[in-house]
């Protein structure tokens, strides 16, 4: 259907001679046009979802040359159905064209010979919407501006895409990276990192600082979607661009800052700490407020991985208090998130939830999409801790399908890991070993070393599950998770658990004095032996590097397979043998 109106004029007989007759009645309306409102109809067909009065004004009559007035020649094509009128947010009017009149419309422009000057001109104001719009995101008006480019986003594809058939390389640059935040924030991750990676690619004269712009942006979207070793590639290019071309201090904060984050999900805490620091003290240096919220952010999710717990929270709230000041609703829903996080692994699953939920709440007010599967995910593992196990699936499943339209592969590793927690607390043990497998393969496979804070939040869980299997039953059904693949993981994790897993696993029997006790894990041996060296909780999270949570949850597990009441009978128990 890409060509309509050859469809209408030489398609198959079925067609009915009404269809047929569409094109004859379109030219009936183009005749009964003056001559200056034909050139605005001509004109008009540029516009790709549509175009306000302004847009119309200054794409069509960028020379200066229209013989009608915009206003008079749309009033006349509307009187022709030749274009309809559309309300859009804030009472603004929007005039659409049906594509097979618009089909049209392309073929009068091009035989006027007006088509690349037309569509440069409509490239270049939608250049000037971009640029203009991208500071506003980070402030109260951020809503706003987010929302008309999502109403022009079509407008700025279509732009985009001439942009690049002009081999305007310098104007492809330019649109891209001002459109680069828009994208991360609302979540365009796969296209927008399509776009920047076909705009480096073309050759042609362009300035270092669109093109670091764009390298910026790559490295940002590969980052979001797990591809780290692409983030960390484009941000060295960058800073070899910045030092060749001399583009100042912030452009080298911003390159850091990506970098700051690539080691940090690499286990390498103390490179990302000195590069968040460096690129922090660089933003303050300037007074960019909106790249010291940002870094702060940074900063304290590198402390908190290292667990530095304190620290974490410190930089967290400041953080936060410096969102707040900036008035808009990015990165202010990634503060609330994060803080979260690090409250969950503190035992405190109620302060995670009422602070994700605002976040959550945040993001869908302003119909954002990224950031919103971190909110969800958090969520889904605060009810995780507290029992509730069907909104724990329900929330990482979320999680999931919102993390599979992403592209997001990180968050997609640790909410499969919340899927598989939740499946082996309600007795699938088979399904919580293929996807704890799938996890764990999907991490090794993008490059994200999980975090000692994170991999203390699941091990009781995988641990319990793993008990409840004979070794080789686990070992089966954790490899065959491994062996999933991403998109199959996620099918196979989305999949109603009847659809997909035979019900083998036997139900778990609790212990009694007449059976032999189940057999402990490792970690819940070490657990054991710290206890019966009289090691408080505290000391035996510090001690093995995991969550006081994770040591009261080994605790227990102890006393239940033990079929003991106390901690002294566990040291009694260990003295005996």
């Amino acid at each position: 259907l890409s060509d309509r109106l050859k469809l209408l004029t030489g398609g198959p007989r079925e067609f009915s001679e009404r269809q047929r007759t569409l094109r004859s009645t379109i030219e009936w309306s183009y005749e009964l046009l003056e001559e200056g409102e034909k050139v605005v109809f001509g004109r008009l067909s540029v516009f790709s979802g549509g175009a306000t009065l302004g847009a119309t004004e200054a794409v069509c009559d960028t020379l200066g040359d229209l013989s009608v007035d915009a206003l008079e020649g749309i009033s006349s094509l509307l009187d022709k159905s030749l274009l309809s009128k559309e309300e859009g947010t804030g009472g603004e009017s929007r005039f659409v064209m049906l594509e097979t009149i618009r089909e049209y419309a392309q073929e009068r422009l091009e035989e006027s010979g007006e088509t690349e000057t037309t569509k440069r001109a409509h490239a270049e104001y939608f250049l000037a919407i971009a640029e203009e719009a991208e500071p506003m995101l980070w402030g109260p008006e951020d809503a706003t501006w987010s929302n008309r480019l999502e109403r022009e986003h079509d407008n700025m594809r279509a732009a985009l895409s001439r942009a690049l058939g002009f081999e305007a390389a310098e104007l492809a640059l330019r649109l891209g990276g001002a459109l680069r935040w828009f994208w991360y924030i609302e979540g365009y991750y796969g296209e927008g990192r399509s776009w920047l990676e076909t705009a480096l690619a073309k050759d042609g004269r362009a300035s270092a600082q669109a093109r670091a712009r764009v390298l910026e942006g790559v490295g940002w979207l590969a980052d979001k979607q797990g591809d780290l070793d692409r983030a960390e590639a484009a941000a060295e290019e960058g800073l070899k661009l910045r030092a060749e071309a001399d583009l100042g201090e912030l452009v080298a904060a911003e390159f850091q800052n990506v970098l700051g984050d690539v080691a940090r999900q690499r286990g390498d805490y103390e490179r990302a700490a000195r590069l968040v620091e460096e690129s922090l003290a660089l933003y303050q240096e300037a007074g960019d407020k909106p790249g010291i919220a940002w870094s702060l952010g940074n900063l304290a999710n590198v402390a908190g991985d290292r667990g530095d717990h304190e620290r974490a929270k410190q930089l967290y709230e400041e953080g936060i208090a410096r969102s707040r000041q900036l008035g808009g609703a990015y990165p202010l829903g990634e503060y609330l998130v994060s803080p979260g996080f690090t409250l969950l692994l503190e035992g405190n699953p109620e302060r995670t939830t009422a602070l994700n939920e605002e976040a959550a709440d945040l993001l869908r007010k302003q119909g954002r999409r990224g950031g919103l599967q971190f909110a969800l995910d958090n969520l889904g593992w605060a009810m995780l801790l507290r029992g509730e196990y069907d909104k724990a699936k329900a929330l990482h499943k979320d999680s999931l399908i919102l993390c599979k339209e992403l592209g997001d592969k990180s968050i997609t590793s640790k909410s499969l890991d919340g899927l598989a927690c939740s499946a082996g607390e309600k007795g699938d043990a088979e399904r919580a070993a293929r996807l704890f497998g799938a996890a764990e393969a999907l991490r090794e496979a993008i490059g994200y070393l999980q975090a000692p804070r994170e991999s203390a939040l699941r091990e009781p869980y995988l641990e319990a599950a793993r008990s409840r299997l004979d070794e080789a039953v686990w070992e089966k059904a954790f490899t065959e998770g491994r062996a999933m693949g991403p998109e199959k993981a996620v099918e196979y994790a989305l999949a109603k658990e009847e659809e997909t897993d035979p019900s083998t696993t036997p139900a778990t029997e609790e212990p009694s004095a007449a059976q032999p006790p189940v057999a402990l894990t490792r970690r819940e041996r070490e657990v054991a032996a710290l206890v019966s060296m009289g090691l408080t909780n505290r000391q035996i999270a510090s001690e093995l590097v995991i969550s006081g949570y994770t040591v009261n949850n080994h605790g227990a597990n102890i006393l239940k397979k033990l079929n003991l009441h106390s901690r002294e009978q566990v040291t009694a128990r260990l003295t005996e043998r």
